[in-house]
């Protein structure tokens, strides 16, 4: 599983050698036209992969108030109350803040309901929950990747469901545990506007995503691990491409343009030589 302490540190991995291309005819640079189309397909894609983890941090949050923090580095002098309900509703609006005060989605906007049922078992120091959760947008939902330009668009009314499993561990106010797994396997349904054309993306997106919350003597930190795979369909009312992209690892991307594979690539590459942000 890829690893994470912070999306910062993986963009600045050293080592911006690319992998022979596997597959199909390719070579180890993708022409413009590849480019732009995995662009296109990619900021689609990672809709689901942003909408997935502000809801998941939102469920989080319900039951533990401020665990989060541990992503913005931010201290609090109180400790974390873990009570996981049943039943959770929360409104998400990717213009919030984060613990720092600065905007905690950059690059989105948008609002979305987020409905989880489960049952939990333990008790406030050691437990578990196993949630269904269910997303629906309030308002249009609108991303864009800064690296490329590339806008999308999730209409108002779409909705879709993941499972959420929430482990936690306490032994005190200043030491304790929270662990977030999510899994997705969802369709995708997005309006795309790159270098002026729109495109319609319609594909499917898995995604499992591993969490890592904790607080040690007083100290906040975090990990988060992802394995992904996207398969899209993009068009303009006269070219349609399908665009796959996958991740086993963080050093281990492969992206696939109408049958032709390139990579492997780390997060760094991606950005280097697709001009996009990967988000698996």
């Amino acid at each position: 599983m890829a690893t994470k302490n912070g999306w910062l540190a993986a963009v600045l991995m050293v080592g911006m050698a690319v992998g022979c291309g596997e597959g199909g005819s390719s070579s180890a640079t993708p022409s413009s036209s590849q480019k732009s189309q995995a662009q296109t397909g990619e900021t689609a894609s990672a809709t689901v992969a942003k909408t997935e983890e502000a809801a998941t941090s939102a469920v989080v949050e319900s039951g533990a108030p401020g665990a989060t923090s541990a992503k913005s580095q931010k201290s609090y002098t109180a400790g974390t109350t873990i009570n996981y309900q049943a039943s959770v509703s929360v409104q998400v609006d990717l213009d919030g803040l984060n613990g720092l005060g600065q905007d905690a989605y950059p690059n989105a906007t948008g609002k979305f309901t987020v409905t989880a049922n489960g049952t939990a078992s333990g008790d406030e120091l050691n437990g578990e929950i196993t949630y269904d959760v269910h997303v629906k947008w309030d308002t249009d939902g609108v991303f864009t990747d800064p690296a490329c330009g590339t806008t999308a668009t999730i209409a108002s009314g779409s909705n879709w469901n993941y499972a959420l499993k929430i482990q936690w561990a306490k032994k005190d106010d200043l030491n304790w545990s929270i662990d977030a797994v999510s899994d997705v396997d969802g369709t995708l349904n997005a309006t795309v506007l790159h270098d002026g054309v729109t495109w319609t993306v319609t594909g499917n997106v898995t995604r499992h995503a591993a969490l890592h919350l904790s607080r040690t003597n007083g100290n906040y930190s975090f990990s988060f691990g992802i394995q992904g795979n996207h398969t899209v369909v993009i068009s303009n009312g006269i070219e349609m491409h399908t665009i796959i992209s996958t991740m086993t690892a963080l050093d281990h991307i492969v992206i696939e343009v109408d049958g032709v594979k390139f990579g492997p690539y780390t997060l760094a590459q991606i950005l280097w030589w697709w001009a996009f942000h990967c988000n698996p």
